[in-house]
């Protein structure tokens, strides 16, 4: 009877002990991910000015094919494959073109402010380990 209540409390405490470990295995996990977005911030930057810089250019030149009173017109009729295969790559360059513009858009939104999020992230951390240490 007694080994059955020392198991039972020994898968216990093996339990909580197991909940613990995930709990701070995903605390890892965050922290990890925040100091690894943290260190590259720099892409997101350059991928966020690409955006505003290579989207709306791809724009403008397809607005140009697309408005140019002859152009595409005489690719059409002279060169029907190519002008369908050039109206086909406009609307992909267009549709590419837009959602590049778009996750820019919302990645400077999210990047914006990311020093303050940051810093205000590592106080709470340090003032969270402090109170564990203490404890």
């Amino acid at each position: 009877m007694s080994s059955d209540s020392s198991d039972r409390d020994s898968k216990s405490f093996r339990d909580d002990t197991e909940k613990a470990q995930d709990k701070t295995n995903a605390i890892q996990l965050i922290d990890e991910l925040v100091s690894h977005m943290n260190k590259t911030r720099g892409v997101f930057k350059t991928m966020i000015i690409s955006s505003f810089v290579l989207a709306p250019l791809c724009l403008m030149l397809t607005a140009v094919f697309i408005l140019h009173p002859f152009l595409l017109h005489r690719i059409l009729f002279r060169f029907p494959n190519l002008g369908i295969f050039l109206i086909f790559f406009i609307a992909v360059s267009v549709i590419l073109a837009s959602i590049w513009l778009y996750m820019g858009l919302s990645e400077r939104s999210f990047f914006s402010n990311w020093n303050n999020k940051y810093n205000r992230y590592k106080l709470l951390k340090s003032r969270l380990d402090n109170e564990f240490r203490q404890k």
